[in-house]
């Protein structure tokens, strides 16, 4: 299965390498930092600070906010005559976990909204008099502070506020303007190619922490780094949904560390490329490697070359990746397949769980050299999946045929069906979706 993606990613990457050849073999711009801090050891006093300094604005887009000093800092600032917009995530939990928040802020005269639906608004960021925009990789929730390794830096190059601020203002409007760019900001949807750009720019190193791996193409990226002698060093929290990704990136010669529930947890999203003291180029932001995170949600991020931000990933990084306990790659098993009766379709390769905004493939093989194939999904809820990628495929010459298609991000989870019929011979198989 992992072949097939990687085949799959494979094609993907290429593309994106094609894209990054002409913007050149790095990142061509970068923001220039002014403050970073490394959580939990820096507490998130500072942004308390910021928000009672204001004294025009303050425009502020977060995922989850369960903070309740923060809170009365924004509406203490609404009182005094700043003026204050929060934009809250409700896509997926965000009406339940931001519920509360919400209620407070507009009862006390905030001006808060709820992001615009059917997107998953991720990103972390805070703007004051727009002047200085706060980029974090943690949600500001105060319950988790003391046990998450995150990531905050501020941020007062002009156009890169502006470029946050015009953002801001078009998602709060519920507008459909793409993202703004500016120097290094990194937007999502559609991060995945600066991510890769970045990866491929390494010549020595590469330094990784991220609360997610499930993005075919950046593990793709990681794996061509490494066959090239790059030492990649990944680090995160252990968890069943990571396992067979983390697996094959050790399998590929990625040193490969996580921590156990005990441990600091892991929710950064980081990249350290050639980083060596203050020296290097880093990615700090929002995005997890996910297809949801890289492809549709809403997310910022930044990279830099800021020797702060550098040495602050570095030492952060290093201790936890010392830390973790390693990875080591599995010992190889053959697969076996499931046939239909009489043996005329076999599937060959397939995937038994697999997360919502994920994509999935499967593939068979038929006794019939071109023959003529299909398949459909079932899905938890009892309906037929739509997704792009199901459905009529032609078996190549050998009798093989695969499909690939994406299991939508707000998909239930639960016992999945899916059959392929090759002629008159059909085969099934139930998977789960998490």
């Amino acid at each position: 299965m992992r072949a097939l993606r990687r085949t799959l990613a494979g094609a993907v990457l290429l593309a994106l390498s094609a894209t990054a050849s002409v913007a050149g073999a790095s990142q061509s711009t970068v923001s220039t930092l002014t403050h970073v801090w490394t959580e939990p050891a820096s507490g998130y006093g500072f942004l308390d600070g910021a928000v009672l300094q204001a004294r025009h604005s303050i425009d502020m887009s977060m995922y989850e906010l369960a903070d309740t000093t923060l809170e009365h800092d924004l509406i203490t600032q609404a009182a005094n005559g700043v003026h204050v917009r929060v934009l809250l995530d409700s896509d997926f939990n965000g009406r339940s976990d931001n519920a509360s928040s919400y209620a407070l802020l507009h009862a006390s005269g905030v001006d808060v909204e709820w992001a615009p639906p059917n997107q998953i608004f991720h990103a972390k960021y805070v703007v004051i008099d727009a002047t200085r925009a706060y980029i974090g990789t943690g949600n500001l929730a105060s319950r988790d502070y003391a046990s998450t390794r995150d990531f905050w830096v501020e941020d007062t190059t002009s156009s890169d506020v502006h470029a946050v601020l015009s953002t801001f203002g078009t998602d709060f409007a519920h507008g459909a303007a793409p993202a703004l760019a500016s120097s290094g900001l990194i937007w999502s949807p559609g991060s995945t190619a600066a991510l890769v750009r970045l990866i491929g720019s390494a010549h020595h190193s590469l330094l990784v922490e991220n609360e997610e791996m499930d993005s075919a193409t950046i593990e793709q990226a990681l794996d061509v780094a490494a066959a090239r002698g790059v030492s990649v060093k990944v680090v995160m929290t252990s968890s069943s949904d990571s396992t067979v990704a983390l697996r094959g990136l050790a399998s590929d010669g990625v040193h490969v560390r996580v921590l156990g529930s005990r441990q600091i947890y892991i929710h950064a999203k980081v990249i350290c490329a050639d980083c060596s003291g203050g020296v290097g180029t880093v990615f700090i932001g929002s995005e997890n490697f996910s297809t949801s995170s890289l492809s549709y949600n809403r997310e910022l991020g930044l990279v830099t070359k800021t020797p702060a931000a550098v040495r602050a990933v570095v030492s952060a990084v290093g201790a936890d990746y010392a830390m973790g306990v390693a990875i080591t790659a599995p010992a190889s098993t053959p697969t076996t397949p499931v046939t239909s009766s009489g043996g005329a379709v076999a599937i060959t390769a397939f995937e038994a769980s697999i997360a919502r905004g994920a994509e999935d493939s499967l593939s068979v093989h038929s006794r019939r050299a071109n023959d003529a194939c299909s398949l459909r999904v079932v899905l938890p809820s009892g309906y037929v999946s739509q997704s792009h990628g199901l459905g009529s495929a032609r078996a190549n010459s050998a009798g093989n045929v695969n499909w690939t298609w994406e299991i939508g991000p707000s998909t239930d989870p639960g016992t999945a069906h899916a059959t392929v019929t090759c002629g008159a011979s059909s085969v099934s198989r139930n998977f789960t979706i998490t």
